[in-house]
């Protein structure tokens, strides 16, 4: 079992902020981390990715820019992309650099290739200047760098080493899976506040993106919100967390240059797991801790799933693991008891566990807001003792074993659906073109 000190560091790692959608920004990590080995003028940039991470950058918008994919993402990284800022590589970029990476790019000398036999999350970047030639990878996590070489040199080597909680070169191994969902809850109800109160910091950043995203009518949010003043949508706590969910993946999808507060290492798994619980906290007018609790178990559990889904998935995690992670803590926040808590994610399960991951795009608004919107339900629900059967579908006879059942569904049952969905996408492509 793990102890409350691994599962703090879990957190720290996993509850972090975010510009822009994940996946390009990861790319971009690989392709800075490489040429600032090198420096130079750059004259060639091969990218060879896993199928889940050009899915999820063929259509993004990159934060600070109107412009979309990872080919755009590539050539502003060695313009801006400081490797020291993490997933808020992105975060200085202004007009020039994108003046100058519009010339990179007509150029044609940014080249990927998805490749198919290195696992669901993996990224190399060859770089190559006047300089010399400098190669990055990153593996299973978005900054998890396990290998760096420069003009030949070796300058760091993991590849042979499982990461799965990693964080650059120098994170902590700690897997979620010696934990299980009554230990979470012990963790969230015991845990000295002063410990997780840095969880704060997301609802303000989120927040902060959702009343972006509303200000300038953006998508979906902006558009229920309309059909609420319309009285066309009721004003409820139901209503609320579906706006202002989809109001923030709104905004960041299309690259609106604020951070969000990620989970699990993506951005929209942040709105989800944050914004719900976060509202409902405060239509029962519970204070910070109470607050910080509640965002702690979101968080925890929506890591926990992904240990079994996979970090990308075929799977929408953002809905799906975010969404039970959400609707359990909101159930916690209800006052639900342990089997209420397992009722609730068995409802989940039984809700949205279909809803597969076509990419990162705006449409995944969409889908978060129907994630946020049934989290607050299911909890309801499941608080006033109406639960799924454990005999129905994939719902297992415990949490653990529901989760598991949900893990096997994503890596076996959809195995294929990633390769027909970018099937699809790439020939969307080429009819655009």
């Amino acid at each position: 079992m793990l102890g409350k000190e691994d599962i703090l560091v879990i957190l720290k790692q996993q509850v972090k902020p975010a510009i822009g959608c994940t996946e390009p920004v990861a790319v971009a990590l690989a392709v800075s981390t490489a040429y600032k080995e090198l420096k130079g003028n750059v004259e060639k940039i091969s990218i060879k990715l896993s199928p889940n991470i050009y899915k999820n950058g063929m259509r993004v918008g990159i934060p600070g820019t109107n412009e979309r994919g990872i080919v755009f993402a590539v050539a502003l990284s060695v313009l801006c992309g400081n490797p020291e800022f993490g997933l808020e590589l992105f975060k200085n970029v202004n007009e020039s650099h994108i003046n100058k990476a519009k010339d990179i790019v007509s150029k044609n000398i940014i080249s990927t290739e998805v490749v198919d036999d290195q696992g669901n999350f993996y990224i190399e970047a060859l770089v190559t200047t006047n300089e010399g030639t400098a190669c990055c990878k990153v593996r299973d996590y978005h900054t998890n760098i396990v290998y760096l070489e420069s003009k030949g040199k070796v300058i760091h080597s993991a590849e042979d080493i499982k990461c799965v909680f990693n964080n650059g070169f120098n994170g902590n191994r700690i897997s979620l899976k010696n934990l299980s969902i009554r230990g979470i809850k012990d963790f969230v109800e015991n845990v000295d506040f002063d410990d997780i109160s840095f969880l704060l910091e997301g609802v303000e950043l989120n927040i902060t993106m959702a009343n972006k995203g509303l200000e300038d009518k953006i998508g979906l949010g902006a558009g229920m919100s309309q059909l609420l003043q319309k009285g066309i949508l009721r004003d409820d706590i139901v209503n609320q967390v579906r706006i202002l969910t989809s109001a923030a993946c709104d905004a960041r999808m299309a690259g609106i240059n604020l951070p969000v507060m990620s989970s699990a290492g993506s951005g929209n798994h942040g709105i989800t797991a944050i914004i719900p619980p976060t509202i409902v906290c405060r239509y029962l007018g519970y204070d910070e801790e109470k607050l910080s609790r509640a965002l702690a178990m979101s968080h925890l559990i929506t890591a926990y799933i992904k240990e079994y889904t996979g970090k990308l998935s075929p799977v929408c995690g953002c809905s799906v693991a975010a969404g039970i992670g959400a609707s359990a803590s909101i159930a916690w926040l209800l006052g639900g008891d342990y089997d209420q808590l397992v009722g609730t994610i068995s409802n989940m399960v039984g809700a949205i566990s279909g809803m597969v991951c076509d990419g990162a795009k705006g449409g995944c608004a969409y889908k978060l807001s129907t994630a946020a919107s049934e989290a607050v339900i299911q909890a309801y629900l499941a608080v006033n003792g109406i639960v799924i059967s454990n005999y129905d579908g994939i719902v297992g006879d415990d949490a653990e074993a529901t989760i598991r059942n949900l893990g096997v569904l994503s890596s076996e049952g959809m195995k294929n659906m990633d390769d027909t969905i970018l099937k699809i996408m790439t020939n969307k492509t080429a009819s655009a073109n």
